[in-house]
């Protein structure tokens, strides 16, 4: 496939076939194959416990823009690595998140004549668990002054904010006793049983204020747009019990839980406070995103405006959108650097049935070449 003949379609086909399921998460053959479709840029190589990302120059410039992806998936059987086009949309593990982001910046970035400013892309590996042998890896080496990651936002939308996430550690205390003599209604399992059961929907309706996301987003003719819940518990593994007639005395739970910036980590952790319960947090990750973080407000809003009237010029109204999925925006905006989140959009992410659509493929790539136009004029 030469530079000229680039096709997003066929480029993220391509991609789907290369297995860069994670865990392992070898993405040397990915990286191998995009180095030889920019041969003729200056590339490097970025490894880290055997997990390779590729940076590529595309032009120098008195200020410099980076668009980033991951090339790393996640799991899946061998089947989904065959992609499938069916009815507009493209079918395969990575086509929506996120091979298709790739090769859409590909595309755009290769087509690109008289760039004016200063242009890297970095295709990344490990973003599926953390980022930290990927884009983490390759930015401190390769500061620029805003970077676009692509993710599968869909055409119109912007993830411009992403959630705190908790892990949590909770350990339920019971009676114990023989199951012909002590209720399965006193031991701990019944009783986490019983909070797994409750607490999912409590955290679902926790509200908080969220107005200077609002007003601010509403001052640039958007709306902001919260895409699932503000909160949510998922107790990810349990453990107990020590014989099976005997009613348990005690039971782990491991949470992921996640929430807006805009409610406290006081007001989550009161949920736990109850008799019969004792919890630790094992892990905390601060939001990372506008308003949220140490990047300037006016840095923000200078990428943010090109993004938008990238997203405007094919006649899309855009919308800033919060998740509570996290991704590799944290290592950048740790260093006062703008950064967020924009690409094709598909359904179904981490599923057998993942796809992307591939209208979005094509439109994707229009407007990351556009961005790239409005960032030399910011």
């Amino acid at each position: 496939m030469s530079q000229l003949e680039i096709d997003e379609v066929e480029l993220t086909k391509e991609l789907i076939k290369i297995d860069t399921r994670n865990p392992p998460g070898d993405t040397s053959q990915a990286v191998d194959f995009l180095e030889k479709l920019f041969s003729s840029f200056k590339t490097k190589k970025y490894e880290n416990e055997g997990k390779e990302s590729l940076l590529v120059e595309i032009s120098k410039g008195e200020k410099t823009l980076m668009l980033s992806s991951h090339l790393d998936t996640v799991p899946c059987g061998d089947e989904l690595l065959n992609p499938i086009t069916v009815n507009g949309k493209l079918y395969g593990r990575g086509s929506c998140d996120a091979k298709g982001c790739v090769a859409s910046i590909c595309s755009a970035v290769l087509k690109l004549e008289d760039i004016g400013v200063g242009l890297k892309v970095a295709f990344t590996a490990d973003e599926e668990v953390g980022g930290r042998n990927g884009l983490k890896k390759v930015f401190e080496a390769e500061k620029c002054d805003a970077v676009v990651i692509g993710e599968p936002t869909g055409c119109s939308s912007i993830n411009v904010l992403q959630a705190c996430v908790l892990a949590l550690d909770i350990e339920f205390e019971g009676k114990d006793g023989h199951t012909a003599t002590r209720d399965a209604r006193d031991g701990a399992i019944f009783k986490a049983s019983k909070f797994i059961t409750e607490i999912p929907d409590l955290f679902k309706s926790l509200k908080g204020n969220y107005e200077p996301y609002k007003n601010l987003f509403e001052g640039l003719g958007i709306p902001f747009v919260i895409k699932t819940w503000e909160a949510v518990f998922n107790p990810s593994i349990i453990k107990g019990g020590i014989k099976r007639n005997v009613v348990a005395p005690k039971c782990e739970l491991s949470a992921d839980i996640r929430f807006a910036p805009w409610i406290s980590v006081e007001k989550v952790l009161q949920i736990f406070s109850r008799e019969g319960l004792n919890f630790k947090v094992s892990g905390f990750l601060p939001a990372y995103g506008i308003l949220a973080d140490s990047v300037p407000l006016e840095n923000d809003l200078r990428l943010l405006r090109a993004i938008l009237d990238a997203i405007r010029s094919e006649a899309l109204n855009p919308r800033a959108v919060f998740s509570l999925g996290v991704g590799d925006t944290r290592h950048v905006r740790k260093f006062g650097i703008p950064a967020f989140y924009f690409g094709p959009g598909g359904e179904n992410l981490h599923s057998e049935d993942e796809f992307v659509y591939i209208s979005e493929l094509r439109l994707a790539t229009k407007i990351y070449r556009k961005i790239i136009e409005n960032f030399k004029k910011s």
